[in-house]
């Protein structure tokens, strides 16, 4: 093997690692940590690659495993749940930045072809940074965060049509009618063939090598689906990313996707790397300097069009304002298949050289900035909410501003499922209640059925005002929006010194900071889940319900540190070691034929199989009691045997 690309990967490595330390201290997304890396050791810093086409293959390489786990993350029937943000978003999005781009370039001299193409290239966004971000911030199952991978997707799938337009746009005499219609024709071919693939063949090959039950089969069978769906999807002449991506619809249908996620997400995050860094070493820096003024302008702009084209595209989707902000943030960047079409564009010569320099280095200083806006843009959408005012929308029959004053009231944030049970229960114990919520068509709905619920965000004041929190004795918050919900707890808290809030939040790790803004309950789907689990295998062992309950109270009560942290008992090692035997426990009751009995009477060692082991009286407990020991009502009594004989003397004991 060649030393050199050993000493070339090796010394990118170290650089990488060093430059994400200082990131990380100094609290920098790490994706800006890559794209520096990639600066620097380009070949216009330190030159630390002597053969860029390394680097190239490894990027490659990454942009294909992290759209092919984002394919696996999405699936087809998500993609069809959305498909109105899919199709109908995608194309209002691309349609008006294509235009204003167009227009701008007309004014500046560009011919027509070349003002499409640019248009189009502009209006592409960076599926892998934004999906990158928004998860590193649990943002992903938002409503924005599913606005705005709609629409990404949408782009990624357009790169095909545009990667056929593109020579037509130069002129190219290889695409005449013949050849567009052999490319149409192979197309379908291919579509038939993944489609034929995805009910028949990636399931068996995925079946048969799980059922050999060898981690590295499946772990090969899945990178080999991968590639070779992507390489065939590549014939048609689009990337291999967006194979991959495909690749991915794919295996999300079947049983398998959770498997083949864990098994390729190392992969993933490690070729990732390589290809941001590989997008820091294409800036040139010595041509940025030169003109840093006209490629800031020009980024600044693009940033500012595509915020505001993103936005717009949502009031048409008849999403709220807020959602509308924070995804035309998200999307306001120049995206990595634009590089791809960027370069097609040169080789047919439909742009200069130095055009194509400038949309490089225009490209990365967008999406340099791009972690930073959606760091900011929840400051920035509730600053343009209070500027743009009208903070409320249409709220059918329930009009908040004439309604009765109430007091000691309950006030849902969100009104999706847990809403839903939330108000049910509100509503059958007689406890009033108002609801908000971002979704107008939810809304709408919902007031044609009576609920007193009107459209809304939660996290402006005003809004918390009409609701009533300063009067409120109670604020359940149950939305997705990680941010968004802190800021509704701050907001809560800060109007209302007294009102008790209940908030459900996915991970535990969010229950500090929630407590800390003010929230009174953090319910972590996480681990109630865990606890419900728990609650109900304890039933099914005939544990008293009264125990139960006192263990998941304290459960909570310990911010689930339980769960995080649970001891390995003495009890708990003797049933590793000793998997037949079985220990359980039961409480002597009033009714009981056993109350008033001592053990020696109850025969229970020699009829039942079973040994009493101990006696909870109240606050004493009595270990290896003796035949002379008396069973009293209210006696918790703990028995061992074996797991046949324990569970049938339970189920009787229960009787």
């Amino acid at each position: 093997m060649d030393t050199i690309f050993l000493t070339e990967v090796m010394l990118i490595l170290i650089l990488s690692l060093f430059v994400l330390f200082i990131c990380n201290f100094f609290k920098i997304p790490l994706i800006i940590g890559y794209i520096l890396s990639g600066i620097l050791a380009g070949p216009f810093v330190l030159s630390v690659v002597g053969d860029p086409q390394i680097i190239e293959l490894f990027a490659e390489i990454g942009v294909i495993f992290l759209l092919f786990t984002i394919g696996i993350q999405f699936s087809l029937k998500s993609l069809f749940e959305v498909k109105k943000l899919v199709v109908l978003g995608g194309t209002l999005q691309m349609v008006m930045t294509t235009a204003c781009v167009m227009a701008g370039a007309l004014f500046f001299g560009t011919s027509l072809n070349q003002a499409i193409f640019l248009g189009l290239l502009v209006s592409l966004s960076s599926t892998a940074i934004v999906m990158r971000v928004l998860q590193e911030r649990g943002e992903l199952e938002s409503i924005h965060g599913k606005t705005a991978l709609s629409i990404l997707i949408f782009q990624d799938l357009m790169l095909i049509p545009l990667m056929f337009i593109t020579p037509i746009l130069a002129g190219s005499e290889q695409y005449g009618a013949s050849s567009i219609v052999l490319l149409f024709l192979t197309g379908i071919a291919v579509v038939g063939l993944v489609i034929f693939s995805t009910r028949y063949i990636v399931p068996r090959l995925l079946y048969y090598s799980a059922k050999v039950k060898s981690q590295e089969l499946f772990l090969l069978s899945v990178i080999a689906v991968c590639f070779a769906i992507a390489w065939i999807i590549s014939q048609t002449g689009v990337s291999l990313a967006l194979g991959a991506f495909i690749a991915g619809l794919m295996i999300s249908e079947s049983e398998f996707s959770v498997a083949a996620l864990s098994h390729i997400m190392p992969f993933r995050d490690l070729f990732a790397g390589f290809f941001f860094i590989s997008i820091g070493m294409l800036l040139d820096v010595g041509f940025f300097l030169s003109q840093p003024l006209l490629i800031l302008g020009l980024a600044a702009g693009i940033i500012v069009l595509k915020f505001f084209t993103g936005s717009i595209t949502t009031v048409f989707l008849n999403l709220p304002r807020r959602t509308g902000i924070l995804t035309g943030l998200a999307l306001c960047q120049i995206g990595e298949f634009s590089f791809i079409l960027a370069k097609a564009g040169e080789d047919f010569g439909l742009i200069p050289g130095s055009i194509y320099q400038v949309i490089l280095d225009v490209t990365l200083v967008t999406m340099l900035a791009t972690p930073f806006v959606i760091g900011s843009s929840h400051r920035i959408a509730g600053h343009l909410s209070d500027k743009m005012g009208d903070i409320m929308g249409p709220s059918c029959g329930f009009d908040l501003t004439r309604a009765p004053a109430t007091a000691d009231h309950l006030i849902i944030v969100g009104y999706g499922l847990n809403g839903k049970n939330v108000a049910r229960a509100a509503k059958y114990a007689g406890i009033p209640y108002r609801i908000i919520d971002i979704n107008p068509d939810v809304v709408r709905e919902e007031c044609e059925r009576g609920e007193p619920i009107f459209y809304g965000d939660a996290t402006q004041a005003a809004v918390l005002e009409l609701a009533g929190i300063r009067d409120a004795r109670s604020i359940v918050v149950v939305i997705a929006d990680r941010i968004a919900t802190q800021q509704v707890v701050q907001g809560a808290r800060s109007m209302n010194s007294r009102v008790h809030i209940l908030v459900r939040t996915r991970f535990v790790s969010e229950v500090s900071p929630l407590r800390s803004l003010g929230a009174n309950e953090v319910i972590p789907e996480e681990f109630e889940t865990s606890v419900g689990l728990f609650a109900r295998v304890l039933r099914n062992y005939l544990t008293p319900t009264e125990e139960i309950n006192r263990l998941v109270e304290e459960i909570r009560a310990e911010n689930y540190e339980m769960l995080r942290n649970f001891p390995a008992t003495p009890l708990a090692r003797l049933r590793l070691h000793l998997p037949d035997l079985d220990v359980a426990s039961f409480r002597i009751s009033d009714e009981s034929p056993y109350a008033g009995k001592i053990l020696a009477e109850t025969r229970w060692r020699q009829e039942k199989g079973i040994s009493v082991i101990a006696i909870r009286r109240g606050d004493q407990t009595l270990l290896n009691p003796g035949g002379e020991s008396s069973l009293e009502p209210d006696d918790l009594v703990v028995v061992v045997g074996s797991v046949e004989n324990v569970r049938k003397f339970i189920h009787d004991s229960a009787l």
